[in-house]
C-alpha cells in the first residue's frame, strides 16, 4: 500500500490535515514535526507522497524541499501553507512542487493528493483556486463543437469542469471556455489545454476535466501538431 508522510507541526494544523486525508484515502499516514524525524521516517520507509504542512514557509523549509527532491526524487511534494510569500514564490516552475495556499477546500487538498497518488505526473496548481457553481460554455477548437458545462473552480491558472461524459475531449486538446462571471458582470473568454479527467467527478459525479489557460501562440503550436 502507498504511504503519504505529513512534515509539519501542531501550530501548522499538521494533525488536522492528517485526520482529513485519512477520512477520505485508504493510504498509510504517517507524520514527522521536525528533521531529525524525517530523516527516520525517511531512512524506514519508503513514501509515494511528502505533504507539507506550514503556516509560513521560509529559508529553512526552501533548504528542507531541497533536499527531499535531491536525495528522494521518486515522490512529489504537495505545500499546504498560508501565505504566498517570497519563499512560496522561489518554488515557482520547481518539479514535481505543488503549492496549495490557504483557505483552500478540504476537496482540493484530497484531490490534488489523490491525484499524484494515481499519476505520475499532474500539471502544478500554482494559483490560488475559488470554489464557484455556474454554467460555462467549452468550443473545440478542432471542430467548433460548442458544449455546456458547470464550472465548479476557477483560478488565475485554469479552471475546473463537469459535464455528461462524451467524445469531445481528451488531454491536450485546446478549447476555447466562455464563462459569464456575476461578481464582474462580465463575460470572459479563455484559450485552454485539457490537461486532466475523470470519469466521476466529485461534485456531480459527472465527467470532469481540469484546464490550464494557454497563451494564443501555444494554441497555435498545439492545433499546428494535430494537422
Amino acid at each position: 500500500m502507498q504511504k503519504i508522510l505529513i512534515i509539519g507541526g501542531a501550530e501548522d494544523g499538521s494533525r488536522e490535515v492528517r485526520d482529513m486525508i485519512a477520512r477520505e484515502l485508504p493510504y498509510h499516514i504517517f507524520e514527522a514535526s521536525s528533521e531529525e524525524q524525517v530523516k527516520m521516517e525517511l531512512e524506514q520507509r519508503v513514501f509515494s507522497i511528502v505533504v507539507i504542512v506550514k503556516s509560513r514557509l521560509n529559508e529553512d523549509d526552501l533548504f528542507l524541499i531541497d533536499r527531499l527532491r535531491n536525495v528522494h526524487y521518486s515522490f512529489s511534494i504537495v505545500l499546504l501553507t498560508n501565505e504566498l510569500n517570497s519563499s512560496v514564490q522561489k518554488l515557482h516552475g520547481v518539479s514535481e512542487v505543488h503549492t496549495l495556499v490557504r483557505p483552500v477546500g478540504n476537496r482540493n487538498v484530497v484531490g490534488l493528493v489523490r491525484k499524484l497518488l494515481v499519476a505520475k505526473r499532474v500539471p502544478k496548481q500554482v494559483f490560488r483556486r475559488f470554489n464557484t457553481n455556474q454554467i460555462a460554455q467549452i468550443e473545440s477548437l478542432d471542430d467548433g463543437e460548442n458544449l455546456l458545462t458547470s464550472m465548479y473552480n476557477l483560478s488565475k491558472g485554469g479552471a475546473y469542469c463537469e459535464f455528461e461524459a462524451n467524445n469531445l475531449l481528451a488531454v491536450g486538446d485546446v478549447i476555447r471556455l466562455k464563462v459569464f462571471l456575476n461578481d464582474t458582470n462580465r463575460e470572459y473568454t479563455f484559450n485552454a489545454k485539457v490537461v486532466w479527467t475523470t470519469a466521476a467527478g466529485r461534485f456531480s459525479g459527472r465527467f470532469g476535466c481540469g484546464f490550464r489557460f494557454v497563451t494564443a501562440k501555444d494554441t497555435h503550436r498545439s492545433l499546428l501538431s494535430k494537422g
